[in-house]
């Protein structure tokens, strides 16, 4: 889906890959600020949140293919554990 999400498009029409990538994003952080607020995280921080691990997944994604390691998953999989305890715990 990065691909997809960074093409730019032509200024009078939206391509139906980066409509839907733009949608799964969106749902993506929608369902995880959700849960954050329902564990107590204020919601400006939960909408913030959400994003950095829409966000630091996806890139992890591409630095895996890269690599070919899944290192940088599970390093990144740890940092976002100890920052969402984090926020959780507030």
């Amino acid at each position: 889906m990065p691909a997809v999400s960074i093409e730019e498009p032509p200024d009078t029409e939206i391509p139906p890959a980066l409509a839907a990538a733009e949608e799964v994003f969106e749902s993506w952080e929608r369902l995880l600020a959700a849960s954050l607020r329902e564990h107590g995280v204020e919601p400006a921080r939960a909408a913030r949140l959400a994003t950095l691990v829409v966000a630091a997944v996806e890139g992890t994604v591409a630095m895996c293919r890269a690599k070919r390691s899944t290192q940088p998953l599970d390093d990144t999989a740890e940092e976002l554990h100890l920052l969402i305890a984090g926020a959780v715990r507030g």
